[in-house]
């Protein structure tokens, strides 16, 4: 009797739990806006205080609901992004992944990619930029 009664159960939260996800797969269907993100730089530094060659710029930088970054390059430069708040979901290529708070995203100099936002919150991440002098 018990079993009848899970069955039962899976098959009425079945067509809940496909709608739901149905959902949230629109949502991510949905075109983003895309804009430019709100940058304010924290800090620059002279990386020969610390014996060297090159520069860094640390900015901290929001992404708006439902929008994303243009598809842009990290030429002569280094970065690694601090997620401070929210979720990302950063594109390399056909290659996807999501980051959120608390967690580090590595682009090495030469990397195209763009960031998006699908949630209904700003994303925020710190930006720490190294530039190696020539």
């Amino acid at each position: 009797m018990h079993s009848r009664y899970r069955l039962a159960t899976y098959f009425c939260l079945f067509p809940v739990l496909a709608l739901l996800g149905g959902r949230y797969l629109l949502a991510q269907e949905k075109a983003l806006a895309t804009g430019q993100p709100k940058v304010e730089v924290l800090v620059t530094t002279d990386l020969s205080e610390v014996g060297l060659a090159g520069a860094s710029v640390a900015q901290r930088v929001t992404i708006a609901p439902r929008s994303q970054m243009a598809d842009h390059a990290h030429t002569g430069r280094t970065s690694l992004l601090i997620m401070v708040a929210g979720a990302l979901t950063e594109v390399r290529g056909n290659v996807r992944h999501e980051y959120k708070t608390g967690e580090v995203i590595q682009v090495s100099e030469g990397t195209t990619h763009h960031v998006e936002n699908y949630s209904t919150v700003p994303a925020v991440y710190i930006e720490i930029n190294m530039t190696a002098k020539k």
